[in-house]
């Protein structure tokens, strides 16, 4: 959950946002960590946000209580679901079905939304980081983080035993990032190394949303089992799963822009405009149409989302 959560359309006479304050980590930690940022809002109603699939591990400690998140099924209807008091649809704050994010929470890479909702008032620091520099610095197959709640003292031994209390007990952003630099850094040497078949196969899907899987994944001379198994181990998706995922940040940011749909798609490797409707409905919950409208013409890396230059929220 990042900070700063402002609306399509900003009602009349709200609040001035509390803004976040980011930074990148230590040098030695570029290539892994994408930021760190501290958020305190001051909002004095609840807020729901769509996290979408970014391809990115998130890390969120909490020093206060008032934060949920719960995830989506594949193809969920975010806003026509409304049965049983579900959370993605009304004004009201329903925490029944998501789960709190008591002191720590890791969300891993995933190809469908979640819902993250908090109560208007939370304080806490968030850490985005790449897949591969996840596996390097919690040193444990990638698929561990398919659900969202998770034990810091499992994945960082006795440093993330009490890291949320000690983080919380400090005076200042700085300090805090300091202190994520130094328990970071000091994990990195003893790190598992990263297969550079799967790191040369995730920048070839980066770079290029329009090439083919088999394409991007030809160089690593593994047969189709074994790159999958790589891909789960390191990343925590498959190949087709994680070309899906950076396919949809394209054409979010695309669509986010107000490209035509029909471009985008073609743009984008979509077979047509009809095929990335279902791709976005079935991995945001939402047709193009009402993403970009909920987006309000917000570019990539704004003020509503967590890392440069990805598609990663929308205010619900």
């Amino acid at each position: 959950m990042s900070a700063v959560d402002l609306p399509a359309r900003p009602p009349a006479h709200r609040p001035p946002p509390i803004r976040p304050l980011t930074r990148p980590p230590a040098p030695p930690l570029r290539p892994h960590i994408v930021n760190y940022t501290g958020f305190r809002t001051g909002f004095a109603v609840p807020r729901r946000r769509l996290e979408l699939p970014t391809g990115l591990v998130t890390l969120v400690f909490t020093f206060t209580e008032g934060l949920w998140v719960a995830r989506t099924g594949a193809g969920a209807d975010i806003e026509g679901a409304d049965g049983g008091g579900t959370v993605l649809t009304g004004v009201g704050l329903d925490t029944a079905r998501q789960m709190p994010a008591s002191h720590a929470l890791i969300s891993g890479p995933r190809s469908g939304p979640a819902i993250g909702v908090h109560a208007g008032r939370v304080h806490g620091l968030e850490v985005n980081m790449s897949p591969l520099g996840a596996y390097r610095l919690f040193g444990i197959p990638m698929v561990h983080f398919e659900e969202a709640r998770v034990d810091l003292a499992e994945v960082l031994g006795p440093d993330g035993r009490h890291l949320a209390d000690r983080l919380a007990s400090l005076g200042g952003w700085r300090e805090r990032f300091d202190l994520l630099d130094s328990v970071f850094v000091a994990r990195l040497e003893r790190g598992p190394a990263v297969a550079p078949e799967v790191r040369g196969a995730l920048a070839r899907l980066w770079a290029d949303s329009g090439t083919s899987l088999a394409r991007a994944t030809a160089g690593s001379g593994w047969s189709a089992r074994t790159l999958r198994a790589r891909f789960r181990e390191q990343v925590g998706l498959s190949p087709k799963a994680v070309a899906r995922v950076f396919r949809l940040q394209h054409a979010l940011r695309r669509l986010a822009a107000g490209e035509p749909p029909a471009r985008v798609a073609a743009a984008c490797g979509y077979h047509d405009q009809a095929h990335l409707s279902r791709e976005v409905k079935a991995m945001t919950g939402l047709p193009p149409s009402r993403f970009a409208l909920l987006r309000g013409g917000l570019p990539p890396g704004s003020a509503l989302d967590r890392t440069p230059g990805r598609i990663t929220s929308v205010l619900l």
